[in-house]
């Protein structure tokens, strides 16, 4: 069976995993702030449509301490809102031999009756490094290096997205941040930035709004 979903930019992902969000209460452009109590579902799709259960992310919060941004964006016209999601592991991340790793996901969710013709989520990581160090987003052509030299650098990744152009009324992908070594990491610097776009039948503009962690 043929599938609407696509991850672009400049290169694919070859694992792929669709989590559902789950979204709280806000006022329209409301920031929800950096918070460590983020709820997200219990279950995700694989890229085949098969649902396939995670662990409790209440556990995980309890071994990990999550960070979180929600920020909704009301559609002029009563045609209902969009929503940006963004979480991360707090701090520095986990250390896994040479490498620090975040944990995260990213999300755009449609709330309206309009029908949807595409919805996308599109993400991209940032840290301070050094003396070439490289930070990827864990999907392949993610990854870029700083520079060579000890002055700390901003380094940004590939810009990725996740697009869904079936219906579906909303967009997520889950995965973590890598940075090596981890010695050339500036401590308190890792960042995460998620926009979300919408774009409903029958109407000729996109919609878009953006949250960060």
């Amino acid at each position: 069976m043929k599938m609407n979903k696509k991850i672009a930019s400049l290169g694919l992902a070859s694992v792929i995993f669709i989590a559902q969000a789950v979204v709280s209460h806000a006022d329209n452009f409301s920031d929800q702030g950096i918070n460590e109590n983020i709820n997200i579902s219990n279950n995700y799709a694989s890229s085949s449509g098969i649902s396939v259960e995670m662990a409790d992310p209440q556990i995980y919060h309890e071994i990990s301490p999550l960070v979180s941004q929600q920020k909704k964006y009301s559609i002029p016209g009563d045609k209902g809102t969009l929503i940006s999601n963004a979480w991360r592991e707090t701090g520095d991340g986990t250390v896994s031999g040479n490498t620090l790793q975040w944990e995260y996901q990213v999300s755009a969710v449609y709330q309206g009756s309009n029908e949807v013709e595409r919805i996308r989520t599109t993400w991209q990581g940032s840290a301070s490094l050094r003396n070439g160090a490289s930070i990827s987003l864990g999907i392949s052509g993610s990854g870029v290096s700083a520079g060579s030299g000890s002055q700390w650098q901003t380094v940004k990744t590939v810009e990725k997205y996740w697009e869904n152009n079936n219906g579906s009324k909303e967009s997520s992908w889950r995965s973590n941040m890598i940075v090596t070594p981890k010695v050339d990491y500036r401590s308190g610097t890792i960042g995460l930035i998620n926009t979300a776009m919408v774009k409903l039948k029958n109407d000729a503009k996109t919609y878009e709004i953006s949250s960060g962690v």
